[in-house]
């Protein structure tokens, strides 16, 4: 393991993680730096070229003892309703579940996608479903034999049909505004009540800014528009065992990674609540 100062500031239940992804090789000092913040956990994406080309990634989970979750890749189309796409989404989400397992996995985290416009139709949603529900059934599978949670979170494809078997969800509070605004639904009121009926299943938490007015996510806490009182709100309804500050961008223009300086901003605000 290599030697350097981790900040160890804070007695809680909830661990508190910051993302990875391949665009932030090499990884080294940026893991370094982010441990010295004092974040936890790192919930890694494993976007292409991940997991295949890894060998830089398993060595530094190694040698930092990173405690580490997993982010499934974007492309992948879980509840596609057509058998080709399915099937070829079924065998990279295995694969990294199967890349999860070479370490101590917190949980496993997933989008579930199709791109299916006739998914409005019942009776296509229902052969989409399916697929989901065969796609948990293995993730489920694996998931027990290797000791970590696998969780769903929601997004703009998210419906509650998708909440089967024996997954666990990640709650993102930023998506979750984001699509009450953008339907025209009061996000304060179906956060609230969302949080209620499924806390039992929340797992994880997401947490970011957003800009309304921008249709934007992913801001560093108290650069948007969204009521941090909301936040504080949903993380005592749902108490999760982790909550993962996945700040992306610097202002809602895009374009401009946010820096160290704010994550560490955001961390201190997150901190505070938990």
């Amino acid at each position: 393991m290599l030697r350097f100062e981790r900040r160890r500031d804070r007695d809680r239940s909830c661990m508190i993680g910051t993302t990875l992804w391949y665009g932030h090789k090499p990884f080294g000092e940026r893991i370094e730096k982010l441990l010295g913040i004092g974040f936890d956990y790192f919930e890694i994406a494993l976007d292409f070229p991940f997991p295949d080309d890894n060998e830089e990634l398993k060595r530094v989970i190694r040698e930092y003892e990173l405690k580490t979750a997993f982010h499934a890749p974007l492309d992948i189309l879980l509840a596609s309703p057509r058998e080709e796409i399915f099937g070829a989404s079924l065998k990279v989400f295995e694969k990294c579940l199967k890349f999860a397992a070479n370490f101590e996995t917190l949980y496993f985290n997933f989008h579930v996608f199709h791109f299916t416009p006739t998914f409005l139709l019942p009776e296509i949603r229902e052969k989409g479903v399916k697929k989901l529900g065969k796609a948990i059934e293995l993730a489920a599978k694996l998931s027990n034999e290797f000791g970590f949670e696998i969780c769903i979170e929601n997004d703009t494809f998210f419906v509650e049909d998708f909440i089967i078997g024996d997954v666990k969800l990640t709650l993102d509070i930023g998506h979750f505004a984001i699509e009450a605004k953008r339907w025209g639904r009061d996000y304060k009121v179906d956060l609230q009540e969302f949080c209620r009926n499924h806390r039992s299943r929340v797992l994880v938490a997401h947490v970011h800014d957003v800009s309304f007015s921008k249709m934007c996510d992913h801001l560093p806490l108290g650069k948007g528009e969204l009521d941090l009182r909301i936040i504080k709100h949903a993380l005592d309804e749902i108490k999760p065992r982790f909550s993962l500050l996945e700040v992306f961008w610097k202002s809602a223009q895009f374009g401009d990674f946010a820096t160290l300086v704010e994550l560490e901003e955001s961390l201190k605000i997150l901190t505070a609540w938990l």
